[in-house]
């Protein structure tokens, strides 16, 4: 098949190369010049240039001289023309499960009506608190003076909910076909400064992946199974995540994230035509290909800007190769989108060998932060 991917900030690397590597000819967009277009290539994904990817009617375009026969909508917050629909096959997000993570209150208040836990709303920002878009915008955790007064200056329309301090846990689904699967469940620890942060730095420096407790695990799946069978009732294909917190033994609900994480370096365990079979009304063919297993995650960060990262510790050892890097004059190095964010190269698999680590560590080019 001929495949185009609506990407949002590099959602979709591995199920791209996955698709690519089964013989399909894949197609992502993206609005960024600087993204790791030759890489990309060498793994069997063709980047579209910027004007193409940013106006509808050049895309459209596109679709017809090049035969795409299906497309991914894998970005909440691209509004897809409706004879696409009728035109293409279209697997990935609707109108409807886009809302999940772009109309926010909406989403809130759905989840509230279930009998699940949200934090209480606050009447105005302090410390601290959460400010949340209505609709699209990014929140801010309220945690010293200067995220204080940035959030004073808030002024697309928003609420405030009182900010919960606990066990945050993250649970990956897969919905397709009216139907839900739960591909795995993690702690994450760091979040309160990573929403501090910015500029990818958050996720690479300060988010780190820890085991569940059994109690808390139970509870996250517990809670969150009643929302899926509500979130599976919207339609549409996708992956997605649900955030809550665990505080003194109760779960409250926090976000969903109805797409692939940012920056996405997380392996899917399972090859292109599987991953499409997935979405097809089979969801438990990719949530059930992690075993629920957590995720073990290093961040490698270059000395230099140019150094030349070493791919074939990823071959010699099966490591998931990353997402972040390009080829520059005929070597792996970080890629240049990411240069100035500092968020390192971030490496994500169900088992790092040790002896990967080492050898990485050994390496007197890049340093490894965690």
């Amino acid at each position: 098949m001929n495949i185009l991917c609506i990407d949002y900030a590099l959602s979709n690397f591995h199920n791209l190369v996955e698709l690519a590597h089964d013989g399909h000819k894949v197609y992502m967009t993206s609005p960024h010049e600087e993204v790791s277009r030759s890489y990309y290539e060498s793994l069997g994904v063709t980047i579209l240039d910027v004007e193409t990817s940013t106006r509808q009617s050049y895309l459209r375009k596109f679709l017809e001289d090049n035969k795409i026969d299906t497309i991914l909508s894998l970005n909440p917050h691209y509004h897809m023309p409706d004879d696409w629909r009728e035109e293409y096959n279209v697997i990935g997000l609707n109108e409807y499960s886009s809302h999940l993570e772009t109309r926010k209150l909406w989403c809130r208040r759905e989840v509230e009506k279930l009998g699940i836990r949200v934090p209480k709303l606050l009447d105005q920002v302090e410390i601290p608190c959460v400010v949340k878009p209505k609709k699209n915008h990014c929140s801010s955790v309220v945690l010293d003076d200067r995220s204080l007064q940035y959030a004073k200056d808030v002024t697309h329309p928003h609420y405030i909910e009182e900010y919960i301090h606990g066990v945050e846990t993250n649970i990956d689904f897969v919905v397709s076909g009216n139907k839900w699967s739960i591909s795995h469940v993690q702690q994450s620890k760091g979040e309160d400064r990573s929403k501090l942060a910015g500029n990818l730095v958050h996720y690479s420096k300060f988010v780190k992946y820890l085991e569940v407790s059994d109690d808390d695990r139970f509870l996250a799946l517990d809670e969150s199974e009643k929302i899926l069978d509500w979130v599976a009732t919207l339609g549409g294909s996708f992956q997605g995540q649900i955030t809550g917190i665990i505080k003194d033994g109760e779960f409250y609900f926090i976000e969903i994230n109805s797409r692939l994480g940012q920056t996405n370096s997380i392996p899917i365990f399972v090859r292109g035509n599987e991953y499409l079979e997935s979405l097809d009304g089979n969801p438990d063919l990719l949530g059930d290909a992690i075993y629920n297993a957590d995720m073990q995650k290093m961040v490698v960060h270059p000395v230099t800007s140019d150094a030349i990262y070493p791919f074939n510790l990823h071959e010699k050892y099966g490591v998931s190769i990353p997402c972040g890097l390009d080829i520059i004059d005929g070597e792996y190095r970080m890629c240049k989108q990411y240069r100035d964010k500092s968020a390192g190269i971030i490496i994500v698999d169900d088992h790092i060998p040790t002896d990967f680590v080492k050898e990485l560590k050994n390496n007197s080019e890049f340093i490894v932060s965690h």
